[in-house]
């Protein structure tokens, strides 16, 4: 009985100084990890200096019921549109939108969404110098282009539109523009060439006041394709 117990007691000693040399292992490992986690940030932060040869279009239900692959077959292009999305949404999800790409161009095109929601020009204009400055923080070598924002036409279909107007819209491109020109980006104007002669979305541009048809679309496209990289 006492060696039966004696059997234990070495057995449980034994599990024990396992216990202890693992957590020993582990311990060493929490103590050492500062020098091993730093250094694989730095080696991440040199690996992303490489950039892809993709460019990444960041926007709302614009750019994700535009069929990129079809509209840009030679180039490789990545469509990081979300129907609905807000300037703060994006903000929210930027590693997933944009960073994880690894883009060598992000063409900005949002903005719309947050005027229809109540947003001042002013506010969304300052949304969007958060947007661009995290790309240019996150991935410092993606060159930036920034689409203007299109007009809307409230004659087609009012509810569609919204609080959204045209005169907010150019406060807001004007904004871009700004921007565009302080930071020597290039900036895409697509709102000269969708209006027409009363300023509104032409009607054979769109399908509901808001968004484009693909005769919208085939004008688009042949006004960014000049800015894609290969």
């Amino acid at each position: 009985m006492k060696r039966k117990r004696m059997v234990k007691i070495r057995l449980s000693l034994a599990l024990l100084l396992c216990a202890g040399t693992f957590l020993s292992f582990v311990l060493g490992i929490g103590l050492a990890s500062g020098a091993f986690v730093k250094e694989r940030v730095v080696t991440k932060t040199k690996e992303i200096k490489q950039i892809d040869a993709n460019n990444v279009f960041l926007g709302d239900s614009l750019t994700d019921y535009f069929d990129l692959d079809a509209a840009f077959p030679d180039y490789s292009v990545v469509n990081s549109g979300v129907a609905g999305n807000t300037t703060d949404n994006v903000l929210a999800d930027l590693n997933n939108r944009v960073t994880i790409y690894n883009p060598s161009q992000v063409f900005v095109w949002l903005g719309t969404n947050d005027l229809i929601d109540g947003k001042t020009p002013q506010q969304t204009i300052e949304s969007l110098q958060e947007i661009i400055g995290q790309i240019q923080t996150e991935r410092s070598l993606a060159k930036i282009t920034l689409i203007s924002l299109i007009p809307v036409n409230a004659q087609v279909n009012p509810a569609t539109v919204g609080l959204c107007s045209n005169d907010h819209i150019q406060e807001v491109n004007q904004g871009l523009q700004e921007i565009a020109k302080e930071q020597e980006l290039d900036y895409i104007d697509l709102f000269s060439e969708l209006k027409d002669e009363q300023g509104n979305l032409k009607s054979e541009y769109t399908v509901d006041g808001l968004h484009l048809s693909d005769a919208g679309y085939q004008v688009v496209l042949g006004i960014i394709e000049p800015y894609l990289d290969a």
